[in-house]
């Protein structure tokens, strides 16, 4: 099934029609699918297009594939950067598999006043490898794009490094007056997005206004309100 033979190569290991599969992807390639030279397989890159090509040679440790036609993969939605709290445990693992499934274009860790997990700068770049090796198996798995995943920063660094076209989003759980309602009807065409959501511990007060004095729109989905009164038979 060609379904199956669907490899990430970094866009860097990607040269003149001819790209390079190692580490784990070559495992997959030969040791579990058992492919050989000749077979077709399906290669996708961190800059969003797919590549298909030919296995031309294989070695102990890599397979080449020879590159016949390239195309970037084209979306209609709008581009999505979902800024996440830094979570807890294997939170962050599970909800990068998830969004990367859903097709979220990158994700930028944050930390923040009531964030619970503290990530050292020591141990960012292990981090990063980590979420990046799920992201890329949870697009082989779902056939999306990998997202782009950046170091974590601070929840003033997330709110100024978006680009100026931007339209950014902040979910705060004690928002009782705006909507996402009134939101969707007041941005119906924006050119990309920016949704912001907290850690376990939620937002702090000041962070709350920090975003609001960055005319950022803070909306709740509120609950239905009840209509009246449910009797309960006997």
């Amino acid at each position: 099934c060609l379904a199956m033979r669907r490899f990430f190569v970094p866009a860097s290991q990607i040269h003149h029609s001819l790209a390079v599969i190692s580490g784990d992807e070559f495992h997959h390639l030969c040791r579990v699918l058992r492919l050989r030279v000749g077979d077709e397989v399906t290669i996708y890159d961190d800059y969003g297009r797919e590549h298909y090509g030919t296995v031309v040679t294989l070695s102990p440790t890599s397979a080449e594939v020879t590159i016949r036609h390239t195309q970037l993969v084209q979306t209609s939605r709008v581009p999505l950067t979902l800024g996440l709290g830094m979570l807890k445990g294997q939170k962050m693992d599970l909800v990068i598999e998830k969004v990367t499934e859903l097709g979220v274009d990158r994700v930028a860790p944050f930390i923040s006043t009531f964030t619970v997990s503290q990530l050292p700068t020591e141990r960012q770049s292990e981090r990063l490898a980590r979420w990046q090796r799920i992201a890329q198996s949870a697009a082989k798995q779902s056939g999306s794009s990998v997202p782009q995943i950046l170091a974590p920063q601070t929840f003033v660094q997330l709110c100024d490094s978006q680009s100026p076209d931007a339209t950014i989003i902040l979910f705060y759980e004690q928002e009782q007056q705006s909507t996402l309602k009134a939101f969707g009807n007041s941005h119906l065409r924006p050119s990309s997005l920016c949704i912001i959501v907290g850690p376990e511990g939620g937002f702090a007060p000041q962070e709350v206004e920090q975003a609001r004095a960055r005319d950022i729109p803070i909306p709740f989905l509120l609950p239905p309100q009840p209509t009246g009164r449910h009797t309960r038979s006997q």
